[in-house]
């Protein structure tokens, strides 16, 4: 368990046995919203694409940034969970951020988010079953790794594409930086720069 801005943060990983149908993905996402309509009101539950993620940091930087939008009453969107998709995909418009981070028919791998406000105590956090969860909508699954604390990037060209990274950008900042070009954490970083630019742009 993760905790970022008074927010108790729970990310898993899971992949698809088969990539899914648009109307299996409008179903997941509605059933997903049901099921957060449940919980309390400090309950976020968020299914989103692991490749659009360029590791931990990125993913705990952009869940940051969402919340602190919130606090200061600067968000773009209604609920925290579409925020997040927001700075995810350094995009302003949750009708383009989908495309890029959310779940499409060429998803394979996904991450879990459950995000509840630390005022809720850890004797009344239940940790969602986002296992039977899939069982229940009948999406097959495989792999599913709970609670975990760590994300490796695993389709750089996606990242570099959602937040409009160019090679020429990589490149000015290895040669300012000196660092090697083997060295995933620049993709990373230059990720969590473009995502805080949102804050700007507002």
């Amino acid at each position: 368990m993760q905790e970022i801005e008074q927010h108790s943060i729970i990310i898993s990983q899971a992949s698809l046995k088969k990539s899914l149908l648009k109307d299996e993905i409008d179903n997941l996402v509605a059933e997903l919203g049901n099921e957060e309509k449940k919980l309390t009101s400090k309950h976020s539950l968020l299914i989103f694409d692991a490749e659009a993620v360029a590791g931990i940091t990125h993913l705990k930087a952009c869940i940051r940034f969402a919340i602190k939008a919130f606090k200061q009453n600067a968000n773009i969107a209604r609920k925290l969970n579409a925020e997040i998709l927001l700075y995810l995909s350094g995009n302003r418009q949750i009708s383009k951020a989908f495309p890029k981070v959310g779940i499409t028919p060429s998803t394979m791998n996904v991450l879990m988010l459950q995000i509840v406000d630390s005022s809720v105590t850890l004797k009344a956090l239940k940790q969602f079953d986002f296992k039977s969860f899939f069982e229940r909508i009948s999406v097959e699954i495989q792999d599913i790794k709970m609670n975990i604390d760590t994300i490796e990037i695993n389709n750089v060209e996606k990242v570099l594409k959602n937040l409009e990274i160019s090679g020429n950008v990589i490149q000015m900042y290895l040669q300012t930086k000196s660092i090697s070009s083997a060295d995933f954490s620049i993709i990373e970083k230059l990720a969590i720069e473009k995502s805080a630019l949102l804050n700007l742009e507002k």
